[in-house]
């Protein structure tokens, strides 16, 4: 019993440890960024059915995230 306690104890703390682990580092992050000069203009309609442009948006001094995925 103590022998499967440990191993339970131990197994607790090593996945915790591997939990705190930093994948990426800051200059990873920072190669993602993009600027103006680096995207065309281009529309997009969201959910609600708004219209969006994003060189008008960029205009209006706001940042942009573009958070682009897929379901299947």
């Amino acid at each position: 019993m103590k022998k499967r306690f440990l191993l339970v104890v131990v197994l607790m703390f090593s996945l915790s440890a591997f939990s705190q682990y930093q994948c990426r580092t800051d200059k990873d992050i920072n190669t993602t960024v993009v600027t103006k000069s680096q995207v065309g203009d281009f529309t997009v309609t969201d959910s609600d059915g708004n219209t969006w442009h994003l060189y008008d948006l960029l205009d209006q001094g706001r940042t942009v995230f573009i958070d682009l995925f897929f379901t299947t």
